[in-house]
């Protein structure tokens, strides 16, 4: 089965992912970088997509699932990271400031 080109990703993906803008990026190693982005500048980029392993409508809503994961797990790891921030850094850094 043929390898979707790069419009052909781009437009299955905005179908499935109607409230993001989707750009595609082919590279020399036929991989796929995505970067979608969202309402209220929400950015996200995902790459060393093997567009090898994405062949039809199940694959292509597969690959957007697998984004729309990522991106989850993403936001996640980014909450965490902020919530494990001590009160006690802050005011370190507020009495450096001085």
């Amino acid at each position: 089965m043929d390898t979707l080109s790069k419009s052909e990703i781009e437009s299955a993906l905005a179908a499935r992912l109607p409230s993001d803008k989707i750009t595609c990026t082919l590279h020399a190693d036929s991989t796929l970088s995505a970067i979608l982005s969202g309402p209220q500048t929400d950015h996200f980029a995902i790459t060393g997509i093997v567009r090898a392993h994405y062949h039809g409508v199940e694959a292509i809503a597969r690959l957007a699932n697998e984004i729309l994961r990522e991106r989850v797990m993403s936001r996640q790891g980014m909450r965490s990271n902020r919530l494990q921030t001590s009160p006690d850094h802050t005011s370190s850094q507020e009495g450096k400031d001085r």
